[in-house]
């Protein structure tokens, strides 16, 4: 949870709108956005890093509801086998090798990958949700998909 946001006017504690982003003062009904931050992201996805099953599961479930043209799923019914997430310049890549996870992260330019990293599921998640923060703040959609998560300031 994040702290008080006063008002820039008056000084009296701001309350949360619908989207979490906008805050409006009580008293002399001034509004100010405010940025969605990851680890909003990331407590509102809430995902099972230690339960692989979930961890895709859950991870689909929340990029197709509100991602769907920027992700793409490959399934056996309810079996996620892989998630590619397209936030360009930035990509992420999660696929299942046995019963591990292989976590990539690319830098993407014209098309072409410069760089590509293999992470930690936990360190690939901080950057999605990073990622995920960077788009939300300039794109209206986004941040209202990424409010309905839960992660609400």
């Amino acid at each position: 949870m994040s702290a008080p946001v006063p008002c820039n006017y008056c000084g009296a504690m701001m309350q949360p709108q619908w989207d979490g982003r906008v805050y409006s003062c009580p008293y002399c009904k001034t509004q100010q956005q405010v940025a969605i931050g990851a680890d909003q992201i990331a407590a509102g996805m809430a995902l099972d890093l230690a339960n692989i099953d979930a961890f895709f599961a859950k991870l689909a479930s929340t990029l197709h509801q509100g991602f769907h043209e920027h992700t793409k799923i490959q399934a056996n019914g309810t079996y996620v086998m892989s998630i590619e997430i397209d936030l360009t310049p930035e990509h992420f890549v999660a696929r299942r090798e046995g019963s591990q996870v292989v976590a990539q992260h690319k830098k993407v330019v014209r098309g072409i990958a410069l760089k590509t990293q293999t992470l930690a599921l936990d360190r690939w998640v901080e950057k999605l949700t990073h990622a995920l923060a960077s788009h939300a703040n300039q794109n209206a959609r986004a941040a209202w998909v990424l409010g309905q998560l839960g992660g609400k300031r």
